[in-house]
């Protein structure tokens, strides 16, 4: 009896110890949830039973994502892992705020899981701050109504950028219906940067100073300031951000085409089915630098983190070839991974528009690059760029004297 009883006095001291050696991640998202649960909660229940010893804490952040980190580690309770985009890793590591991953996976690991490109997004100096997650492209695919090219005249797509501003005329004269949603003035980018450097106009300078205040920048910011004060633009475009009211118009037959992800299919499969089925997808029209533009979400481990060994292996789990892959049969992102460029789920498509999308842009996550380096202070400077925008948009400045204006402002203020 007395053995018995000393037995189960240290199984239970054992349970115990086990119990109490068990560590705790706390892993942030951006935007995921509610709708993505059942991913992000069965990879993790895979991750701790692949790591018995390490148990997940999930939280999906919304609006408050950005606050809510610095807050967190000002106050010394930083979370262990957190889903961080380009700009946000890049100043957060400027601000030191970062442990560099390839200090916590080999540099080596790191290069044969990821393409180079995905690494050099999430790279400043000589280290690298984020395992890149899920990626997407700026231009992806086109995507368009057939209906309202048969009344427009139309037979094929738009293959440049320059026969879209054509298209746009052309659709809203015989239709009423607007060709498309140019990304002008989002919230929190800013978009026509991204429109110079696909026309192969420099963004900025070696040092990151302004190299946006050129006549043929101008030129360019020109031809759709006459778009849309000619009525071929929407005029919310200065508002609201060009993927919602892209979406949200090409539903109602009101917009013609879509430039982007697969994304913005499978809100139109829930809004309008009909439509849905009858959408051409095909190859995005690109500007006269023949690239791709892009970005992608990255998983970061705090300075702060108490559990960086732990926390690196849950990030490393996630951002795995197998684990994107399984992500982008949910919902069509772009992997970053090497891996996924010979998947066999990117090769064939059948008659599913969504399919037929993911086909043509899955296994490009080699092209994503923002096309230029968020500098130390990016809101500020792309609130005044954007305001700058708007005032040639609306006819309160010339396109050379906004953009003059905005390189002013840019170089005056910029903070590497």
């Amino acid at each position: 009896m007395k053995r018995s009883v000393k037995a189960l006095t240290l199984g239970l001291a054992l349970v115990a110890s086990t119990a109490g050696a068990q560590t705790t991640v706390t892993f942030w998202t951006w935007y995921l949830s509610p709708k993505f649960d059942g991913y992000i909660k069965d990879t993790i229940s895979a991750f701790e039973k692949a790591n018995p010893g390490i148990k997940v804490q999930w939280f999906d952040k919304q609006d408050s994502m950005v606050q809510d980190f610095i807050a967190s580690v000002n106050l010394g309770s930083a979370p262990d892992v957190v889903n961080l985009n380009i700009d946000e890793t890049q100043k957060a590591a400027q601000n030191g705020f970062l442990t560099a991953v390839n200090t916590l996976t080999s540099p080596a690991t790191l290069r044969s899981t990821f393409y180079p490109q995905s690494l050099s997004n999430f790279t400043s100096g000589a280290n690298t701050y984020a395992y890149p997650w899920y990626g997407w492209l700026n231009e992806g695919v086109l995507l368009y109504n057939p209906d309202l090219f048969r009344k427009a005249g139309l037979t094929r797509a738009p293959r440049t950028a320059s026969e879209m501003l054509t298209y746009a005329k052309t659709i809203k004269d015989k239709t009423g219906a607007y060709a498309w949603v140019p990304a002008l003035k989002d919230p929190n980018t800013a978009s026509f940067l991204g429109y110079f450097y696909a026309e192969g106009l420099p963004v900025t300078d070696a040092t990151g100073r302004a190299a946006f205040n050129t006549p043929a920048h101008a030129s360019l910011l020109a031809q759709y300031v006459t778009l849309y004060r000619g009525g071929y633009v929407p005029e919310d475009a200065v508002r609201r951000e060009a993927f919602q009211l892209a979406t949200e118009l090409y539903a109602q037959n009101r917009v013609a085409m879509i430039i982007g992800g697969p994304q913005a299919l499978t809100r139109i499969k829930d809004t309008n089915p009909g439509l849905y089925a009858r959408t051409v997808v095909t190859q995005a029209p690109l500007g006269k630098a023949g690239v791709q533009t892009g970005g992608s979400m990255g998983l970061v481990i705090p300075k702060a983190s108490r559990n960086p060994q732990a926390a690196a292996k849950l990030a490393a789990f996630f951002t795995n070839n197998a684990n994107q892959l399984a992500f982008a049969r949910v919902v069509p992102v772009v992997p970053t991974t090497k891996g996924a460029q010979t998947s066999t789920q990117f090769r064939t498509s059948g008659s599913d528009p969504v399919a037929r999308a993911t086909a043509l842009v899955g296994a490009s996550g080699r092209l994503i690059n923002p096309g230029y380096r968020a500098p130390g202070n990016s809101d500020d400077l792309y609130k005044n760029f954007n305001d700058n925008i708007e005032a040639a948009l609306l006819g309160k400045k010339t396109a050379q004297q906004a953009l003059a204006d905005a390189a002013t402002y840019w170089n005056a203020n910029l903070k590497k």
